[in-house]
């Protein structure tokens, strides 16, 4: 009698969903091991604001007639009275001649340029200015100046023949390079300014000092320009000597000239601008501009003309008293206060702080300051170090920017194998 055999399939069976359970069951425990784990949450709070102290500043002087206006490149305007009357501007004016000329015949800093043989036309402007009663420099028929001669016996001893020259040399006639100075003017937002004529000698030429701040910034913003008007005293190729009636330059360390001007009806003026560097190594620094016009004569400090000596004594004391204003500001030795944390689904947690600014450093200000603050909080995961950066605070103060690395205070770890078996 033949025994009967058990099939073998049900275990065959069993093992194999067994093995399939083992492995899957394997995988789970790989996967779950091995899965990213969820972010830190951080949290980082500070206030808007942040005051760094300071006095409110004192009053800018300015004077008690005719007009002023004063402005600095971390401000705008900071000072005014009258600006926006239009009144007679003087030789002012020549420096608007200067940057239309420079429009039309480029110049880089420190070069001759073209030149321009003066004619017996060139002459009569000479006598005609004399007879004017205004500035001049004699010019002789045959006579050859470059540019930038031209440009120095314009602005330095403010000839008027020479502004009429240049009228003549760039635009071919004198209605042509009028039109170019008002175009000008009308370019750089001088909306109460107009010129009839490239000296500023006639009564009709007239501006207001908020719109020859524009001019101020315009002409500092010319590299030539500005190394031109900033020029003490130059010789002519004949050795004529030519000084600059701006004073100013000689006595005020940081004193960057612009223009003087003056007639009967336009008073003592003058178109200014002056920089200080401000800390221990000199890269903060601030630009003043200002225009005053209309000035009473007065002896001090320049007995020679007095005609702009109320001009030159309301510019230096309005622009030192701006200068002197502002004091430099040490933000590492200023931290803003935080408040926040840094904690993981498994239980971690660490407070946080500010480590010192990366990038601002020192800063000027003026009066009392505010830090306007902000926080980036940046994604983290465990495990983190002590002194891991998981944010960013901030700070802006006149348009400058600062920051400081915000760190949690202490190491945070990843989690348990078991937590992450039965989390991750």
């Amino acid at each position: 009698m033949t025994a009967t055999r058990r099939p073998r399939w049900p275990w065959v069976v069993f093992g194999a969903v067994l093995g399939l359970v083992l492995i899957a069951s394997a995988s789970f425990v790989v996967v779950r091991l091995t899965a990213p784990l969820p972010p830190a949450t951080v949290r980082i709070n500070t206030a808007a604001t942040f005051a760094l102290g300071g006095v409110a500043p004192g009053t800018i002087p300015v004077p008690s007639r005719g007009s002023f206006a004063l402005s600095a490149s971390t401000l705008g305007t900071v000072a005014s009275y009258n600006a926006t009357v239009e009144r007679p501007t003087g030789s002012i004016a020549k420096a608007m001649t200067a940057l239309v000329v420079l429009d039309a015949l480029p110049l880089a800093p420190g070069a001759g340029g073209p030149s321009r043989t003066m004619t017996a036309a060139d002459v009569q402007l000479y006598r005609q200015a004399a007879a004017e009663g205004g500035s001049k420099l004699p010019v002789r028929a045959g006579e050859v100046l470059s540019e930038r001669d031209l440009l120095l016996a314009l602005l330095l001893p403010s000839a008027d023949n020479i502004a009429e020259s240049l009228a003549v040399w760039v635009s071919g006639n004198r209605a042509g390079f009028i039109a170019r100075l008002n175009a000008k003017a009308a370019a750089l937002g001088m909306a109460h300014t107009h010129y009839d004529d490239p000296s500023g000698l006639s009564n009709r030429t007239v501006s207001t000092a908020a719109d020859l701040v524009l001019l101020a910034k315009a002409v500092m913003a010319s590299p030539t320009l500005a190394a031109l008007v900033a020029v003490q005293q130059a010789s002519l190729p004949d050795g004529t000597v030519l000084r600059n009636l701006d004073v100013l330059l000689q006595r005020q360390p940081g004193w960057l000239g612009i223009k003087t001007g003056w007639t009967g009806a336009a008073g003592g003026c003058l178109l200014f601008a002056a920089r200080r560097s401000y800390g221990s190594g000199g890269n903060l620094t601030v630009t003043v501009y200002g225009a005053v016009l209309g000035q009473p004569s007065m002896t001090a400090p320049d007995p020679a003309h007095p005609e702009l000596g109320a001009a030159f004594f309301e510019a230096e004391n309005a622009a030192a008293a701006l200068l002197n204003s502002y004091r430099v500001l040490d933000l590492s030795q200023s931290t803003p206060p935080i408040t926040g944390s840094v904690s993981t689904p498994w239980g971690g947690f660490a407070s946080v702080a500010l480590l010192p600014p990366d990038r601002g450093g020192p800063m000027l200000a003026r009066g009392p300051a505010t830090l306007q603050l902000s926080v980036s909080s940046f994604e983290s995961r465990a495990p983190l170090p002590g002194n891991a950066q998981v944010g960013q605070l901030n700070g802006v103060l006149n348009g400058t920017k600062v920051s400081w690395r915000v760190i949690v205070s202490n190491a945070l770890a990843g989690p348990s194998w078991w937590w992450k078996l039965i989390n991750g």
